[in-house]
């Protein structure tokens, strides 16, 4: 277990020894939160007393949860059990090679099945799988159903809804290295918002797994730029004039990201793209024969995200991506990566106009359109917070370095 990686609650159980008992068993079958534990001895049945300490920073760096302050606990939807250590009464670490303790996180029970003094510790690192998260928290507007009943729309359980429906799929990446970073940066650069969650129907193709978060920056990358400096080959993703990708997967993105986030970043196929003809439908899917960090947009993301039509609705849409933008971003165009291939002597490429519409095609070399960059979080991303602007989710599984 590497303590960098989580943030750990640790709840002390000495086995062998005996406690005042205290009952601290929620009525609420719904509602569990940390201090719902029962711990049952099944060679004693003796109820034990449960202390706990929450790691607030460093490694070292605990607040200490009375018992009788049991109210104040860290709610159990925020923590995820990860595993259990004990030691002997010499302090010798005997692993887990016996299981002196189990945990069952279904009924929320501890059991102890040894008549020894043995002191062990039950981890549950910060945060919940996304996954469980956005399927709890997600509302009527992830997936297009309620919890229970998604529909994945090519490779994702999409959010799909105006500006005034999707408000809670925000998500802090990088200020996760610094919580504070996200609510008090003024450039946002560290809020992006979850498009949607991959189903793992393309997980042979891409490189995919099930769970994957796909996110997209808020504020642009780049305000002024080509999609391709040339304009008279049938340039796509992959091509090496490709200025778009190339700044992105570089100097123009990746290389200023912190070396915790760039570390979970897979690198993976994604679609060319090609699409010729009106706005609805899917891209033709013909992967990259490169493996990159950073993408777009498919043009088929934007026309997912809510009911087609030529105005500014769409959450995804760039005066959308948070409040107080719409000013900024209001004559703004954004690139997609979808491209459309030469028409008329001319290579082409899709990007989304200013009035919400999906341009059937314009120049590659038009330089002032919009990049917000696009890239995939693992299938073990843990979350805690909101999804709120204000309370983004932030990552609690995040290496430092």
């Amino acid at each position: 277990m590497k303590k960098k990686v989580f943030n750990v609650i640790l709840i002390i159980l000495t086995i062998g020894m005996i406690y005042e008992g205290y009952s601290y068993f929620n009525t609420n079958p719904n509602t569990k939160v940390l201090e719902d534990i029962k711990t049952v001895d099944v060679l004693n049945n003796k109820d034990k007393t449960l202390s706990i300490k929450v790691q607030s920073g460093g490694e070292n760096d605990f607040e200490w949860y009375e018992p009788e302050d049991r109210s104040k606990w860290p709610d159990k939807a925020q923590y995820t059990y990860v595993g259990t250590k004990c030691e002997d009464a010499s302090g010798a670490d005997v692993g887990d090679t016996k299981p002196y303790v189990t945990f069952n996180e279904n009924t929320y029970t501890a059991t102890i099945t040894t008549k020894k003094t043995i002191y062990c510790t039950l981890y549950f690192g910060k945060g919940r799988p996304a996954l469980e998260v956005l399927d709890a928290q997600g509302g009527q507007y992830y997936g297009g159903g309620k919890q229970g009943s998604r529909t994945a729309v090519q490779g994702l359980y999409r959010f799909k809804g105006t500006k005034d429906q999707v408000t809670n799929n925000f998500i802090c990446i990088g200020g996760s290295l610094n919580p504070d970073k996200c609510g008090t940066e003024s450039s946002n650069k560290y809020l992006y918002r979850i498009i949607g969650i991959t189903d793992g129907t393309e997980a042979s193709t891409l490189g995919l797994e099930a769970g994957m978060l796909k996110v997209i920056k808020v504020i642009p990358s780049s305000t002024q730029q080509a999609w391709s400096t040339n304009y008279t080959y049938d340039i796509d993703w992959d091509n090496g004039n490709n200025t778009v990708r190339v700044s992105i997967n570089g100097s123009g993105f990746y290389n200023d990201l912190e070396v915790g986030i760039q570390n979970i970043i897979p690198a993976v196929n994604w679609w060319k793209g090609k699409k010729t003809g009106n706005a609805s439908g899917a891209e033709t899917k013909t992967k990259t024969t490169g493996q990159y960090q950073i993408g777009l947009m498919y043009q088929s993301d934007y026309y997912n995200s809510w009911t087609y039509a030529t105005n500014t609705n769409s959450w995804l849409h760039i005066t959308n991506t948070m409040s107080g933008k719409v000013d900024t971003y209001k004559n703004t165009w954004e690139w997609t990566m979808t491209w459309y291939g030469l028409d008329g002597g001319g290579n082409r490429a899709w990007p989304v106009r200013s009035d919400g519409a999906l341009e059937t095609y314009n120049g590659v070399t038009v330089g002032g359109n919009a990049v917000r960059p696009v890239f995939y979080l693992p299938s073990t991303t843990g979350l805690v917070g909101s999804g709120s602007e204000s309370s983004p989710y932030v990552i609690t599984n995040l290496p430092t370095t």
